[in-house]
């Protein structure tokens, strides 16, 4: 598997969309808003008012929706991929609402901290100029200190409101989260999110709520679902014979090719083997 290439996009706020769906590709997005608008999530969605910074990460897909007598001036947003990280910035970048979902993904500023942030967006935007080398030394540097001055610079928590379709939206969420950990490109990737609680923690939910939305709308267990999609990308490894069975299951998240194996019989009636067998 060849690596991804670093990819950084800076750009500012300009056309007035209905909704914009801002996370569902491979990128994480720093935005700072100046108008108002709702920021829907998970099972809820958040008021935004002018001098807010947003952090969406691809595992929790978001998607914005502005007023409709908002300024000219609408905000700036930056995103990138996990190639574009540098390792040593993880230690960083870990307690930050960048990669901890646990956070409060929305801050809302102080007016001079909003300022600051939004002359940190226009620089990034200005060094497309430079050699690439110091080009990504400044992106970088801008990138820090806008997450720097926003984790600092708050003024107040956004009170969250339920949405009226909340538990069709969380389904489709998670079932969403869900697909994309396939096809599994292993050696390069492993299945890590296995759990109906690491979905639930991926989506900023309790697992006992999920479990009960997920039952509610689908007539299936959270479990069961997980299983279910495992299975479907286990046959598809077992059949396509690249990966001996000890590796398709430590790529599906198996510890043991024993806790595979009967899994497997369990969800078939066969034996990893006997699937292969039949190619």
């Amino acid at each position: 598997m060849t690596q991804a290439e670093a990819y950084f996009k800076v750009w500012q706020h300009r056309k007035r969309l209905n909704k914009v769906v801002f996370s569902y590709a491979d990128y994480f997005i720093v935005s700072l808003f100046l108008e108002r608008g709702k920021l829907y999530y998970a099972d809820r969605w958040i008021e935004i008012e002018p001098g807010t910074v947003v952090f969406a990460n691809p595992v929790l897909p978001s998607a914005w929706e502005p007023a409709s007598n908002d300024p000219e001036e609408k905000g700036y947003s930056c995103c990138f991929n996990h190639a574009f990280l540098r390792k040593e910035e993880w230690g960083f970048l870990l307690s930050t609402p960048l990669l901890d979902l646990t956070m409060e993904q929305t801050i809302n500023l102080q007016t001079d901290v909003t300022e600051r942030i939004k002359h940190l967006f226009v620089k990034m935007m200005e060094v497309n100029q430079e050699k690439e080398e110091i080009r990504q030394e400044m992106l970088h540097s801008c990138l820090h200190l806008i997450i720097y001055e926003a984790m600092k610079g708050k003024s107040e928590k956004h009170p969250h409101k339920s949405l009226h379709n909340a538990a069709q939206r969380t389904v489709e969420l998670f079932l969403l989260l869900l697909d994309r950990q396939f096809p599994i490109g292993y050696p390069g990737s492993r299945l890590e999110i296995k759990s109906p609680t690491d979905y639930a923690q991926r989506l900023s939910i309790h697992v006992n709520h999920l479990n009960r939305v997920v039952k509610q709308v689908t007539g299936k267990t959270t479990t069961e679902i997980i299983a279910n999609r495992v299975l479907q990308e286990a046959t598809r490894l077992l059949k396509e014979n690249k990966l001996n069975i000890a590796e398709v299951a430590y790529a599906l998240g198996f510890e043991e090719q024993a806790s595979f194996t009967a899994f497997f019989k369990r969800k078939t009636g066969k034996s990893p083997k006997e699937i292969r067998a039949s190619v």
